[in-house]
């Protein structure tokens, strides 16, 4: 009986200790959790929109390039990554984001699924992106390389979206055609979805482009590429999966190299000083979206003037706010220190 009662008492120990252990273990993982919320309360909260195709043949991969500099950077938060379609379909964008985030072991970072074909409104991606400006509002950015259906129909669920959220950073539009030695390059990230652009551009608040024509003041050469990533990690998961990116822009459109669209705009959202910013009052209209072509208003006057332009008789006399006819504020983001550019360019994966 003696012997029974001490095993007993060893077994209540064992159980104490062993309570003791997770308590202690419970408490330890809510202080991380506690310091982990802390420090991301300074941090710059960022949703990735994009139709990433990096590593499909024939596609691009500036917003690969994207995804993983934004993966890299340990002063922001990014709170999620929305697969949009441009590039290819979106449902091809969201298998090859997902793969590329699971090669990175990075899955803890949400990705959402988008709208599937123009003003495909209600997607996974517009309800999250809804839910998150409500529990962060005025907190988020928004950084969008693809066609914007998804940012569009955040704004049809919920009229306050724009209101709520940061500001928007938009690669996309062109001010002039994009002519290559082979070529033209048609515009795509806000023609591919004319009528998600024009939502976005008219309504939405602190919105800032870079375009097409801008993104040619910097080319980088497939040599100068290779050197700077050969000898690190990603930057060999880079050359691996875009050993033909080059070859195809020269085989297309006669280019020498590249030039980084999406990086880009990610570059001038981090580093606005290396740019200049410009305020210009836009025309949007629908017929122009097609092409994605952006017409900054140089003529003042009276209303009645702008149906000499072209402007549509019938939104005029629908009695729309003034902005709209005389055009909407954006800001346009052009290089302006072009080497510097440059090297952060190819130092992001070096």
């Amino acid at each position: 009986m003696e012997t029974e009662k001490i095993e007993t008492e060893n077994i209540e120990t064992e159980k104490t200790e062993i309570e003791k252990i997770e308590i202690q273990k419970i408490e330890t993982e809510k202080i991380e959790m506690q310091n982990r919320a802390r420090q991301n309360e300074n941090k710059r909260k960022i949703i990735f929109d994009c139709d990433n195709t990096m590593g499909i043949p024939g596609c691009d991969m500036d917003d690969g390039l994207c995804l993983l500099y934004l993966l890299g950077r340990e002063d922001i938060e990014l709170l999620a990554v929305s697969a949009s379609f441009g590039n290819n379909r979106t449902k091809v964008v969201y298998e090859n984001t997902r793969t590329m985030l699971r090669e990175r072991n990075r899955e803890d970072i949400p990705l959402w699924l988008g709208g599937l074909k123009p003003e495909d409104w209600d997607s996974e991606s517009s309800r999250n992106l809804v839910k998150l400006a409500r529990a962060y509002p005025h907190e988020i950015d928004l950084i969008v390389t693809g066609s914007l259906t998804n940012i569009a129909g955040a704004f049809v669920l919920d009229p306050e979206f724009f209101s709520l959220i940061k500001g928007m950073y938009f690669m996309g539009g062109i001010t002039a055609p994009l002519i290559f030695e082979k070529k033209e390059m048609k515009e795509l990230n806000f023609s591919v979805d004319y009528k998600a652009s024009t939502l976005v551009l008219q309504n939405g608040e602190n919105l800032h482009i870079i375009t097409g024509n801008a993104c040619l003041a910097v080319m980088t050469s497939y040599s100068d590429f290779k050197e700077r990533l050969e000898n690190s990690s990603i930057g060999q998961y880079i050359l691996k999966k875009e050993s033909d990116w080059f070859a195809y822009n020269d085989r297309e459109y006669g280019i020498k190299g590249f030039y980084n669209w999406d990086m880009t705009t990610v570059l001038y959202y981090f580093y606005p000083e290396l740019f200049f910013r410009k305020k210009k009052k836009i025309l949007i209209t629908e017929e122009n979206l097609k092409t994605g072509f952006l017409e900054e208003n140089l003529k003042t006057g009276f209303l009645e003037e702008y149906l000499e332009i072209g402007y549509p008789e019938e939104n005029l006399k629908a009695g729309y706010p003034e902005e709209k006819v005389l055009g909407r504020e954006l800001y346009f983001g052009e290089i302006k220190e072009k080497e510097e550019v440059k090297r952060k360019m190819l130092e992001a994966f070096a």
